[in-house]
């Protein structure tokens, strides 16, 4: 139980060894106490039950004694009345009598309950507890009776029980001072030891302290104990390795000043190159992508152009879509250069209405791959978002199943509700997903063949991350589903 106190001192720990002794002790006498106690109990129970049955046996003795004399006086008289054989039973029976003791008594009765003949320490209304033996004497109609009090036995017990309280005190006085006396001497002892390991270990505990200042080694003549001695050497041998290493570290110190000092300079310097370098990166994609933007924005306008004038031309639409692919290639990298630095604002957005806008923009991507897309959208779908973020998405999304997907198959971009959810989901017939769970890691893609730099669904799962959104991906050999769960309680 010590184990569980936390800093206890010493002289808490002997304050509670000797409490628990004191307890031990007391309970020690308690119970050697009621062990005499139960001893007395039965001693009486043994005492009781013994005068009983010798009572019990004296009053049998006495009633076979009465039966005799009935008898043999009867023998004698049986030629005389009734009455005159009453009166010789009755001197009878005193004279052979007489020597019964006084707690033990005779009598007889007639029938109808006349007393014919009692000693002198009859008493008709004898206790419950006397002990009473009777037998009728059909001959002259008699009942016949012996009996002997029991009294005396309580006279006993009390006695008994006064002796008892006599000898109990004097043994619970003596048990007592005797657990006093051994409780007083040994806590006497275990204080004169517990005051000296005291003192040694305040010695040591102080030498420690000093050795952590000026590292002098602890003085062993001052301790008296082989267990503290041993603590001391083994501290001393600790000091003197310190002192040693310290003095290296000191020289290794002064030298490592010079050169951490020389380390830093030559490390700001490479921050400073390594910031330089960024910067300059940063500026690079910056004007990379606006470059790119340009012609990209050209090109897709004069084919617009060209398809209003005249009829659509094969070789076109692949470069539309060509340019198509590009574009949101363009706007994944003005997406990742501008996600830092723009706080994108939600405002509501009629979902249905959005999503069949990007499927018509790749309705032409899909024609150049030979794929067509069929939509499933429940109209009038309403969600908190980006609208920008909510296009790199749907982008995404749509652009890589028309990318893995197998020619002249049908995709499937579908929009509903279910409880609590705003559903969007894009399903393509292609080869199964091999790593789903790589899937969002940057430059990860699926198929190298296939091109691109694998931003896109690193883009998608970080504006998921963000929005709450949830992504479910279904993969096999007759689908595959990317599903996002968007909160309909906006």
């Amino acid at each position: 139980m010590l184990r569980k106190k936390d800093n206890k001192s010493i002289n808490q720990i002997n304050f509670m060894a000797i409490l628990f002794a004191g307890i031990f002790a007391f309970i020690s006498a308690c119970i050697i106490i009621v062990n005499e106690y139960l001893e007395f109990e039965r001693e009486i129970v043994v005492l009781e039950q013994s005068f009983i049955q010798s009572q019990e046996k004296s009053a049998s003795l006495q009633m076979k004694l009465l039966y005799n004399i009935v008898e043999y006086s009867f023998a004698q008289n049986k030629k005389l009345p009734k009455d005159e054989i009453y009166l010789k039973l009755k001197e009878d029976i005193r004279y052979l009598t007489s020597s019964i003791e006084d707690k033990n008594y005779l009598f007889v009765h007639h029938k109808n309950g006349e007393i014919l003949y009692a000693t002198s320490s009859f008493d008709a209304n004898h206790s419950d507890k006397d002990i009473v033996i009777t037998k009728e004497y059909v001959p002259l109609d008699l009942m016949l009776g012996s009996g002997v009090s029991t009294s005396s036995i309580e006279d006993v017990l009390v006695q008994k029980k006064k002796d008892y309280q006599d000898k109990i005190i004097s043994f619970v006085f003596k048990i007592y001072m005797l657990t006093l006396f051994l409780y007083l001497i040994s806590t006497i002892e275990y204080r004169y030891v517990s005051d000296i390991m005291g003192r040694e270990i305040r010695f040591i505990v102080e030498s420690f302290k000093e050795a952590s200042k000026s590292y002098q080694n602890i003085n062993m003549e001052k301790i008296n104990f082989k267990e503290f001695r041993e603590i001391a050497s083994h501290a001393n041998f600790m000091l003197d390795k310190i002192k040693e290493k310290n003095g290296a570290l000191l020289e290794l110190n002064s030298n490592l000043e010079g050169l951490i000092e020389q380390k830093t300079q030559e490390l700001k310097k490479s921050v400073d190159f390594t910031q330089e370098l960024l910067e300059k990166q940063d500026r690079f994609v910056k004007n990379a992508i606006h470059e790119i933007n340009t012609p990209l924005s050209i090109i897709l306008i004069n084919i617009d152009l060209y398809n209003l004038k005249f009829e659509k031309n094969k070789y076109l639409l692949k470069i539309e879509a060509a340019i198509k692919v590009l574009d949101n290639i363009y706007e994944d990298l003005a997406y990742v250069v501008r996600k830092d630095r723009v706080v994108y604002e939600k405002s509501m957005i009629d979902f249905s209405k959005f999503v069949a806008e990007r499927i018509e923009y790749f309705e032409d991507v899909a024609i150049g791959n030979k794929l067509s897309i069929q939509s499933e959208i429940t109209p009038e779908i309403f969600v908190l978002f980006n609208e920008i973020e909510l296009q790199r998405i749907c982008d995404n999304n749509i652009s890589n199943a028309i990318k893995y997907s197998f020619e002249n198959k049908a995709l499937h971009v579908r929009l509903y509700i279910k409880e609590e959810w705003v559903i969007f989901e894009v399903e393509n017939s292609g080869e199964v997903i091999k790593h789903p769970d790589k899937l969002f890691d940057r430059y990860y893609r699926e198929d190298e063949a296939r091109g691109g730099f694998g931003l896109g669904l690193n883009i998608v799962k970080e504006i998921c991350d963000q929005s709450n959104v949830k992504i479910e991906i279904l993969s096999n050999e007759r689908q595959t589903i990317f599903r996002y769960f968007f909160d309909n309680k906006g």
